[in-house]
């Protein structure tokens, strides 16, 4: 069992992505991340993404839609979508990789009874706040890095099929006509992902992406990238500045064409503060502010990129 950590920690947080169209969007600035949750959905092509915490618990995840179902009338973002919900709807503690596994499974499940048709890749972090553990369930290409003083400690492995398809979970029609036309769908499971589990420290960096960033950058690049404009405070700005960077230059490099989504965090101190302290501060703008005490963040949906839901963060110092 693991031992509670003498130092309760949090995140600060950052994110930029662009779709393989060309639209772009970046976040607002934030602080320590204290909401009960957020949803990175429609600005990025296929890709979504969520973070979703509770009192001891923070939960990562980031689904890349695989477009090539496209050709079967299927909406991969519609199913990378439908995905992350409901595996930001779990409410089960995770506790090693049995209870990550199954919670995957029932996410797939639950996108099953709907009748949302597709694949996608997963990435999902589960950090403990208390003791400081990440562990970590990674199917496809999709992955996530973390870097500690300087240096790259973990980079999960991509996973393929023959032909470089990705692993990938998926729901399919079970119609004679929709079987017969196709002959390479891939029914992973959770149980073929890479699990791994590392503990983490103060001014640990952890960055998730989908493929388009890992597929045009190469991993030393990256962190040449982080440990060079990764300010001495690592400050909000410097992480915001880091991951549009990224994207930049992943777009520029011109390998691969495809959406690209980036996530980056600091693993920071801070107070077990209950999130129904600030469960009542939450409200809706028409616009993101910030200031030095609350900072804010988007959830921006595809079919309603007009509607902006602004979720506060509260600094905790």
């Amino acid at each position: 069992m693991l031992e509670s950590s003498s130092v309760y920690i949090g995140l600060k947080c950052s994110w930029n992505g662009i779709s393989k169209q060309g639209t772009n969007k970046t976040n607002c600035d934030q602080s320590k991340l204290e909401e009960e949750s957020i949803l990175l959905s429609g600005p990025y092509g296929d890709d979504v993404a969520f973070v979703k915490q509770s009192d001891d618990h923070i939960l990562i995840g980031l689904a890349d839609g695989v477009s090539g179902n496209r050709h079967h009338g299927l909406d991969p973002y519609k199913f990378a979508h439908t995905l992350i919900s409901s595996c930001a709807d779990e409410t089960e503690r995770i506790i090693g990789s049995s209870s990550m596994r199954g919670l995957v499974h029932r996410a797939i499940r639950c996108v099953e009874k709907r009748s949302i048709f597709g694949s996608a890749t997963l990435c999902l972090l589960s950090i403990d706040k208390r003791c400081s553990h990440l562990r970590s369930l990674n199917i496809g290409d999709s992955g996530f890095m973390l870097i500690r003083q300087n240096k790259l400690i973990i980079r999960s492995h991509p996973q393929y099929h023959r032909g470089s398809s990705p692993f990938q979970l998926s729901s399919f029609p079970t119609t004679q006509i929709f079987s017969s036309n196709t002959t390479r769908l891939y029914h992973d499971k959770p149980s073929d992902g890479e699990y791994i589990e590392h503990n983490l420290e103060i001014g640990d960096l952890l960055l998730i992406a989908s493929d388009g960033l890992f597929d045009n950058l190469y991993e030393d690049f990256i962190v040449q990238i982080i440990n060079n404009h990764l300010d001495d405070q690592v400050s909000v700005e410097s992480l915001q500045n880091i991951c549009q960077m990224l994207v930049q230059s992943a777009c520029h490099a011109r390998i691969k064409r495809d959406d690209i989504l980036v996530l980056l965090f600091c693993v920071v101190p801070c107070s077990p503060k209950s999130i129904n302290e600030i469960s009542g501060k939450n409200s809706k703008s028409a616009s993101c502010s910030s200031s030095d005490s609350s900072l804010s963040c988007m959830l921006v949906d595809q079919d309603e990129e007009e509607s902006l839901d602004l979720f506060i963060f509260e600094d905790s110092n």
